[in-house]
């Protein structure tokens, strides 16, 4: 079964890459690259010409699919004839590529006619959907009975399904709309007539249509993803699948917004379908998923939450704001506002400053809330997080996951209404790239969680700077780097004092895999990266003597105190180093800014 299971995911990794390789094709127009079939230009291989090789490439991809499907159903037929739940998927893909080969044939003979297009696109999809499910049904051991899992009638499965299908209408109705010629009729985002007005005529209605459904449709994927979590959230594989399907999601919308707002080429919308691909086969997974799987999520865990007496409303207030961890808020906004600073040259209407900070503060405050309510049986079994309202029992896990999106949903619309749509998508990109990346799939996973997942902390700089300028450029992407390299050391220095908790809750932190030598190395040798970078960034003009200077002495004191911490094994050296590690970033970015007002003068 085990070699099945490795053929079946590879006919599914093979496919999907043959339909990311079919939108680079219809991207870049080179559909008619190579205008006979099955030859090139009548010759085995490609001449050298772009859109040539772009072809030739999917055709390539395709033999290989082909191959690939034609297999998985030998196998299954011969191997696992019982298994109805795999041989079926088999063979519908089977017959799928029959008719997407025909397809691509009669594409290419008569010049691209949209319905054939929009037949070959359809075909594709639900090619990928059929070795999607042929993959996750091979990797369940064995198949569950109906009754024992979460049923083809509950909510969530009903959800998963919807989402499912949401998503396949949705794919189609970008096809029609990149038919059509409507792709770059709208030259604002959300809506067209800038940022937030309707022009409700011709090519820009059909585009507004594709937007709207893109937005009915994503509330309901979010929707059916959440139930998805809370019903399955200690399965793995759930998890996991959650966590990439969201991701894929948030960069998706990203990616649409950053092509119009920012006016990037248009063969980016390559990567926009090829992310809608992966939601969609991430959508089909989560709904096999759902139909298989037993229910593990700890329905228990909404505890007495109900019989419980009602508490004064001061009490439930202040709980309600711990979820949103805001000690850890303010420096956030303080990087934020440096990165408003730095690209004011000054002090920004207070007006914008207000208005970005209060937009961030409710985008963290709800990854906050959202991470408690994941993160809850962890919480539970740590010693520093056991009283926290969700693992006490004292608010429902319901409410705090209501509560964390819907100031997520705040902070988003604040932003987007008040500032601009590119400070409102990075910063839901930042909550969303917190939660179902770093929380959800790398925190429980792999010992370099808090080093990838420190790109969401990273954010907030990028925030203020798009919140000024409407853009990002070189000194944005540095101001990410400089947070995204002081993370590790930062988190490391407390990971170090809270290696019991960790331990005893299995999180794959560094000091309790590795050990607490190799995470005191590791702190230095982060801690030398950082240094480098925020005294390199002097050679490129960007910021000048003063900030060198005082990175230099800031940069000088975070090494010695990594130094110190390696060789002295002392618990305080390591909450000195923690502590100093968060005025380092404040002092080193009111630096930044002070030599930037400088420069101005």
């Amino acid at each position: 079964m085990k070699a099945f299971r490795v053929l079946s995911v590879a006919t599914a990794l093979v496919t999907y890459a043959l339909v990311v390789l079919g939108g680079v094709v219809r991207v870049s127009g080179s559909g008619l690259g190579c205008p006979d079939w099955p030859l090139c230009h009548g010759r085995l291989l490609p001449p050298l010409d772009v859109h040539a090789i772009i072809e030739y490439s999917h055709r390539t991809t395709a033999s290989l699919a082909s191959t690939l499907i034609i297999l998985t159903a030998v196998v299954a037929w011969l191997a696992w004839r019982k298994r109805r739940d795999i041989v079926i998927p088999a063979m519908v893909a089977l017959g799928l590529l029959v008719v997407q080969v025909v397809l691509g044939a009669v594409t290419v003979r008569l010049e691209l006619p949209p319905m054939i297009v929009l037949a070959h696109l359809a075909t594709a999809m639900a090619l990928l959907a059929a070795v999607c499910v042929t993959a996750s049904n091979a990797r369940l051991a064995r198949s569950a009975p109906l009754a024992s899992a979460g049923g083809p009638g509950s909510r969530a499965t009903w959800l998963a399904r919807t989402a499912a299908g949401g998503t396949y209408v949705l794919i189609l109705s970008g096809s029609l709309v990149v038919g059509s010629g409507a792709s770059g009729s709208c030259g604002a985002w959300p809506l067209c007539g800038g940022g937030f007005s309707l022009a409700f005529d011709g090519y820009p209605a059909i585009q507004l249509l594709h937007r709207g459904l893109a937005a009915a449709i994503g509330v309901l994927i979010i929707v059916s993803l959440f139930a998805l979590l809370n019903r399955y959230r200690v399965e793995r594989a759930v998890r996991a699948t959650v966590a990439l399907t969201l991701a894929a999601l948030a960069f998706q919308v990203a990616v649409g917004a950053a092509v119009v707002t920012l006016h990037l080429p248009a063969a980016l919308r390559g990567l926009h379908l090829a992310l809608a691909s992966a939601v969609w086969a991430g959508a089909v997974v989560l709904a096999v998923l759902a139909d298989r799987l037993p229910v593990t999520g700890a329905r228990a865990d909404v505890t007495d939450h109900a019989r419980q007496p009602p508490r004064p409303a001061r009490e439930v207030v202040l709980d309600y704001v711990s979820l949103a961890k805001p000690r850890i808020i303010p420096l956030l906004l303080i990087t934020a506002l440096g990165g408003m600073m730095m690209a004011e040259r000054g002090w920004p209407s207070t007006g914008l400053v207000v208005l970005t900070l209060l937009g961030g503060a409710l985008a963290a405050a709800g990854a906050g809330a959202i991470n408690c309510w994941i993160d809850r049986d962890l919480d539970g079994a740590m010693l520093r997080t056991r009283r926290r309202p969700l693992p006490d029992g004292r608010i429902a896990p319901r409410h705090a996951l209501l509560f964390g999106i819907a100031l997520g949903v705040a902070a988003f619309v604040l932003l987007a209404f008040w500032v601009n749509v590119l400070a409102a998508t990075l910063a839901i990109s930042g909550l969303l790239f917190y939660v179902f990346v770093y929380t959800l799939w790398l925190k429980r996973w792999t010992v370099q969680n808090i080093v990838i997942g420190g790109a969401a902390g990273a954010v907030p700089p990028v925030v203020g700077w798009a919140a000024v300028t409407h853009r990002i450029d070189l000194t944005a992407i540095y101001l990410f780097a400089v947070i995204f390299l002081w993370t590790p050391p930062h988190f490391w220095a407390l990971a170090l004092r809270l290696k019991g908790d960790y331990a005893r809750a299995q999180v794959p932190m560094l000091p309790v895999v590795r050990g607490e030598a190799v995470a005191r190395r590791q702190i230095l040798l982060y801690t030398l990266a950082l240094v480098a970078v925020t005294i390199a960034v002097v050679v490129t003009g960007a910021l000048g003597l003063l900030y060198l200077a005082g990175a230099a002495v800031l940069g000088a004191v975070f090494i010695a105190l990594a130094v110190v911490n390696l060789r002295n094994r002392r618990q305080r050296w390591s909450r000195l180093l923690f502590d100093y590690s968060i005025a380092y970033l404040g002092l080193l970015f009111a630096v930044m800014v002070a030599d930037r007002m400088i420069g101005r003068l």
